[in-house]
């Protein structure tokens, strides 16, 4: 990024960015509008192009930005030395909620970003940045998990599976309840009865995949 932009108060940085990451996660490159970023930012068009030059650079600039975030705020933050897959899993879902919470629209653009990443011809250095992230992606709930405790009458790959789909539902829905609150409410109080629930269907995902210890 220029110096002009890294040079001006983070709150103005961010609004800009937001706007942006914003308008590509929703309208993709081809159809994303400089013009409403701008606005939505309360900057000139002049302006917006003097701090990235064009909107290819600014796509560019956006993608670089937002897996830093997703590395810096998330993905370096994971502990693989919990072993325990469903342990593992709370352990994130903290990290990506807390991330999420102050980074949603870089989070929505990388999602867009990643899902349709055949779409977007990026330069080798961030080509290289998205695939590293993918695979570190790759390795979250796989990396260093004792497999021992799963159920062996059950495939492992269908097993992950089923609990891949049914927390990611979980997710969409409660990403959906949140929306139509205000940012404000977003504390650890009114989160709590969330995460609580959230747990308690993990307690049971791990009964039904887990192999029975309970004699043992």
């Amino acid at each position: 990024m220029k110096d002009a932009f890294l040079s001006l108060e983070k709150d103005k940085q961010e609004r800009i960015l937001n706007a942006a990451f914003k308008e590509f996660s929703e309208k993709g490159y081809k159809d994303a509008s400089t013009n409403k970023i701008a606005k939505e930012a309360g900057i000139g068009k002049g302006t917006l192009f003097y701090y990235f030059g064009n909107k290819e650079n600014l796509f560019h600039q956006l993608v670089d930005e937002a897996f830093d975030i997703a590395n810096r705020e998330y993905l370096s933050k994971v502990n693989f030395d919990e072993t325990d897959f469903f342990k593992r899993i709370e352990e994130m879902s903290v990290l990506k909620w807390n991330a999420y919470t102050k980074h949603e629209q870089a989070f929505s653009f990388m999602s867009h970003v990643l899902l349709h990443s055949k779409k977007y011809a990026l330069p080798n250095d961030l080509t290289s940045k998205r695939e590293q992230a993918e695979k570190i992606w790759e390795s979250l709930l796989t990396k260093n998990i004792d497999f021992s405790k799963f159920r062996d009458d059950i495939p492992k790959e269908a097993s992950f599976n089923f609990i891949r789909w049914t927390i990611e539902g979980y997710r969409t829905e409660l990403e959906q309840r949140l929306k139509h609150e205000p940012v404000e409410q977003y504390t650890n109080e009114h989160l709590k009865p969330m995460y609580d629930e959230f747990y308690d269907y993990l307690a049971l995902l791990k009964k039904i995949y887990y192999k029975d210890t309970s004699d043992g």
